[in-house]
């Protein structure tokens, strides 16, 4: 209760700090969040924004769907066979301190504008960071766990999915928070740059004169990452009660 009450109360102080100043420096600099309420609330109910953060939403999900089937079991070959790690470990990193804003303009050229583009670039941009989580969690799992394993008789797909996946549990949800924090903001990105779906709706309200619009679409964004957080830690803990332990809380 302790924790909840701080965290409130430090989303408070930043709403009236915002509220303050917002209402001196005027709505064309920085909205207060009573106008991006009055503004904002009126378009979100009229549906439109919802349709478009669904669409948006659906090819997110299969970007991210597929990076997350392809990342986990090629982050745990990375760590077992040295061949593979020696093969994937430059690209990784390379990939995670590229910005995909940058490859946008290089998928337009191959993929167009359409489905797979967006998702081909929600895909880049969660794929290296699970593979990164996995990866590191599979080269923690002590070695003799799997020495006991083999000991008993446990074959190669025994040893995975009896030792290694369980021992793995709170890094593939790790991979899942992180990999979903970078597809959501890939989303964004990719949409801002061809004007379709929620990215076009942030584009568009950037240029009226009152912020409070963009300003309502980046809180709506926000908000969904924290709910798409929470659920998923939940679920870890739900199927892993160790998860809490092992990730550090």
């Amino acid at each position: 209760m302790r924790t909840l009450a701080l965290r409130t109360s430090g989303v408070a102080l930043v709403l009236i700090v915002w509220e303050l100043v917002g209402r001196r420096l005027g709505d064309a600099l920085l909205a207060p969040p009573s106008s991006v309420i009055a503004q904002f609330v009126p378009q979100l109910l009229d549906g439109s924004i919802l349709a478009a953060l669904g669409g948006s939403l659906r090819q997110m999900f299969v970007g991210f769907a597929l990076a997350y089937a392809i990342g986990v079991p090629l982050g745990v070959a990375m760590a077992r066979l040295r061949l593979v790690d020696a093969l994937v470990h430059p690209w990784l990193n390379m990939a995670v301190v590229t910005s995909v804003a940058a490859l946008v303009p290089l998928f337009i050229l191959f993929l167009g504008t359409g489905f797979w583009f967006q998702v081909s670039i929600v895909f880049i941009a969660a794929f290296w960071f699970v593979i990164l989580a996995v990866c590191h969690g599979a080269r923690g799992i002590e070695p003799r766990l799997l020495e006991v394993g083999r000991a008993f008789g446990a074959r190669p797909l025994q040893s995975f999915s009896k030792i290694m996946l369980p021992a793995l549990f709170p890094y593939l949800f790790a991979g899942a928070r992180i990999g979903l924090t970078h597809a959501i903001r890939a989303m964004v990105v990719a949409e801002m740059f061809v004007i379709v779906g929620y990215g076009a709706l942030i584009h568009n309200a950037g240029l009226t004169v009152s912020t409070a619009p963009l300003l309502g679409l980046i809180l709506l964004l926000m908000v969904l990452g924290i709910v798409a957080n929470w659920s998923l830690t939940r679920l870890s803990r739900l199927l892993a009660p160790w998860y809490e332990h092992r990730a550090g809380g």
